[in-house]
């Protein structure tokens, strides 16, 4: 991604800083989200929390406000700023952004009322939809608008997520019927997203730190190798998300994550370790290999899948957005790109939360042990990032794209 320079002040634009831009309003959203939904999800877990929950099933609203609530946010913040940089267009800030983060506010704070007794299915489903629905048409005005062809399949990519949303908040009112499908699918789309641009921004921004440190063995960039292990990747994802177990899921998702571990190695992430905002992508891609291969325990009975689904979500998406959120912050705020304690904190913070999770999945009698700690990882992670960045991004001096 492109970065403005220090002190660069908004050209055009005299709204609020916070509009400025996608990645400051969804982001810090996003962040507050990932902490207060977990917080209330903990809180029911310990049954401190008295009524909360209602009706609710707590486990589909955790799932739920996790993928579509923290997922959506951090999708459009890195949409948002990405696509001026493949268009060359002006981002959308202003009204037109405030317009589209509205319904994400509306559905978060309807999805709290659920859990008090109130009957705001509806409010979320319909704010939600309209979220989804006028992100996707924002990206595809700019992308089109732009001529920018090559990423109209990632648009089709946030296309498939919103219809994803659409059917798990509609499976309420008994209009689809998907179960645990409406959110599982939402999460291997996000899982897929990382997997396509992941693999074009690790070795580029690899590659880009490599040169400034004299390196001459660079990481190798997307090519039919990524394409391949992506098109594995789809159909593991799609054959468990239809229902497929035994030993021909086992080998089909041993030897996706074998490829996506060699696409991983391809990389050179061990020469990065010098530099924690660098070696964080590397890290937070290997959750998705580990993902796969915890599948393959599944398919053979060995350990549950939600092993394998917290790897990807806390791991993979949690640690990946994080690095990506700290990055884009820094650069488009005008900030130097470099290392910190607060940064390395973040990173180790987030992986610590990834790898208890998947512990508590697998060693059951230290359940409750691993639970608690990956919670207070998460939120202490995000937590961070809000009191990092919050003031950058209320600053008016530096709101530039």
């Amino acid at each position: 991604m492109k970065s403005v320079g220090m002190g660069t002040k908004p050209k055009g634009y005299q709204g609020p800083a916070l509009l400025a831009a996608g990645y400051r309003i969804f982001f810090l959203s996003a962040a507050l989200w990932a902490v207060t939904s977990l917080v209330l999800w903990l809180l029911y877990i310990s049954s401190m929390a008295g009524e909360l929950g209602g009706s609710q099933n707590m486990l589909a609203w955790h799932a739920h406000e996790l993928v579509y609530g923290y997922g959506g946010a951090v999708v459009a913040g890195f949409a948002l700023t990405a696509i001026p940089n493949w268009t060359g267009r002006t981002p959308i800030r202003g009204f037109e952004l405030g317009l589209l983060f509205a319904p994400w506010l509306i559905a978060r704070i309807s999805a709290v009322m659920l859990l008090y007794g109130f009957d705001t299915d509806a409010p979320r489903a319909v704010a939600e939809t309209g979220f989804f629905g006028l992100f996707v048409l924002f990206a595809t005005r700019e992308v089109v608008a732009g001529k920018n062809w090559r990423n109209l399949k990632v648009v089709g990519l946030f296309l498939v997520l919103a219809i994803a949303a659409v059917a798990a908040n509609f499976s309420h009112f008994e209009v689809i019927q998907t179960g645990i499908l409406g959110w599982q699918m939402g999460l291997l789309v996000l899982l897929l997203l990382i997997c396509v641009i992941g693999g074009r921004i690790i070795p580029a921004f690899t590659g880009n730190w490599m040169r400034q440190q004299g390196h001459t063995t660079l990481p190798t960039m997307f090519g039919k190798f990524d394409v391949l292990a992506i098109a594995a990747a789809v159909a593991v994802l799609v054959a468990y998300s239809t229902g497929a177990h035994g030993q021909y899921l086992a080998v089909a998702a041993g030897l996706t994550g074998a490829l996506h571990f060699v696409r991983l190695m391809r990389w050179r992430g061990w020469q990065t370790l010098a530099s924690p905002i660098v070696v964080v992508l590397h890290v937070s891609y290997l959750w998705v290999p580990i993902g796969f291969l915890l599948m393959a325990f599944w398919a053979m009975g060995w350990v549950s899948d939600i092993a394998a689904l917290h790897a990807w979500s806390v791991g993979g998406i949690g640690s990946t957005t994080l690095a990506v959120m700290t990055r884009a912050s820094l650069g488009h705020s005008g900030l130097p790109l470099k290392d910190s304690a607060v940064l390395t904190t973040i990173y180790a913070a987030i992986n610590v939360a990834a790898l208890t999770r998947v512990l508590a999945g697998v060693w059951y009698d230290y359940y409750e042990l691993f639970l608690s700690l990956s919670g207070v990882m998460w939120c202490g992670a995000f937590l961070l990032f809000v009191g990092k960045f919050a003031p950058v991004f209320f600053k008016k001096t530096d709101a530039a794209p």
